[in-house]
């Protein structure tokens, strides 16, 4: 069985970019253009692969590794829930990505329109095995037949014929396939497509993993602004402090501020910065398979987690300057106070000594 495997390494560059200017342009034409390598597993040569890097302007980006590969279907199963076992010449494929994104990013430093302190790290390799041929005249049949070898290949499992009829069931193989002899079987570790629109298909995919990379970087970077809010809010003094009152509204005041240019990026990102694939909203059959690739990423509820955790942060600063600012004006009132007692018992003191 003659397919192609591509293989996405997401990643993180902590930045968010500006693709205008010619130079811009020019440098992300420059890392798109495709270079070859040899790619071989445990020690065998498999093929010549193609290399491809993708980078969007939310600061995600996608190097894609293609290449050829001749086997039976239980082969094809074995390669996919082993992706991390392949080699570019000597070098493990994912340490071989990983010193590819350390030099993009510090070129990309120079087109960055800001910068996060701190950026996912996570290692993930995601593949998508592309039939060059039919596999069968009748995709249904074709998928029951073979229903244990394909689930293992999009959902990473190794020990796939051993797999109970519990689990199957479970989690249910649906083949998104419009035409009759289409497959299209995604899930969250791995995709397996025989289809004339391949290309589009793949890049629809794409683009929804990197969506779904880019919504797992900003829940990283709002959790450990979750972890600052909390640690400052533990520490906020009352209101008989008042010489820590100053200092602990400056610190406030400056974390809320760094996190309001970070909400700014990542509200951009979320609401403006959706990338499109060609002919997805005019063709009914590729716009529904957008929706179902979405809800296999479960882009919409990373979403709305996303969106929750910023108001959660916006209104912990929100309240603890509130709390601050509360207190000082309840230090202001107690002087206040204070002041005019005194002053009424010095009047009441001068006068008495007057009387006398």
């Amino acid at each position: 069985m003659k397919s192609k495997m591509h293989l996405l390494f997401p990643f993180d560059l902590g930045l968010e970019l500006d693709f205008t200017g010619e130079d811009a342009r020019e440098f992300f034409k420059e890392i798109a253009v495709r270079s070859t390598g040899a790619v071989s597993v445990e020690g065998k040569f498999i093929a010549a692969a193609e290399f491809s890097t993708q980078v969007y302007r939310f600061g995600v980006g996608i190097i894609q590794i293609s290449f050829a590969v001749t086997g039976e279907l239980d082969y094809l199963t074995h390669l996919s829930a082993n992706v991390e076992k392949i080699k570019v010449g000597d070098v493990p494929v994912i340490s071989y990505c990983k010193s590819m994104v350390e030099g993009l990013i510090q070129k990309a430093l120079v087109y960055a329109t800001y910068t996060y302190e701190r950026r996912l790290r996570d290692d993930e390799l995601f593949p998508i095995v592309e039939f060059s041929a039919p596999p069968a005249e009748d995709a249904a049949g074709f998928i029951r037949r073979q229903h244990r070898a394909l689930f293992g290949m999009v959902s990473g499992e190794i020990k796939y014929d051993r797999l109970s009829d519990f689990v199957l069931e479970k989690e249910k193989l649906i083949n998104y396939g419009y035409y009759e002899n289409e497959i299209i079987l995604i899930k969250r570790f791995g995709a397996a497509i025989f289809s004339p629109e391949s290309h589009i298909i793949r890049e629809m995919i794409k683009l929804a993993f990197a969506q779904y990379w880019s919504l797992r970087s900003y829940n990283f970077i709002l959790d450990y602004e979750l972890q600052t809010a909390q640690k400052l809010l533990a520490k906020l003094p009352p209101y008989y402090k008042f010489w820590s009152i100053p200092g602990a509204y400056q610190r406030f005041s400056t974390e809320a501020t760094s996190f309001d240019r970070d909400k700014i990026s990542i509200v951009d990102s979320l609401y403006n910065v959706i990338a499109s694939v060609a002919q997805v909203e005019s063709d009914w059959h590729l716009r529904t398979l957008h929706a179902s690739v979405n809800s296999v990423f479960e882009i919409e509820e990373l979403h709305k987690t996303v969106e929750t955790k910023i108001e959660h942060i916006t209104d912990s600063y929100n309240s603890a300057r509130e709390f601050l600012s509360t207190n000082f004006f309840i230090l202001l009132d107690i002087i206040f106070f204070l002041s005019l007692v005194w002053s009424i018992l010095d009047t009441f003191l001068l006068w008495k000594l007057t009387v006398k």
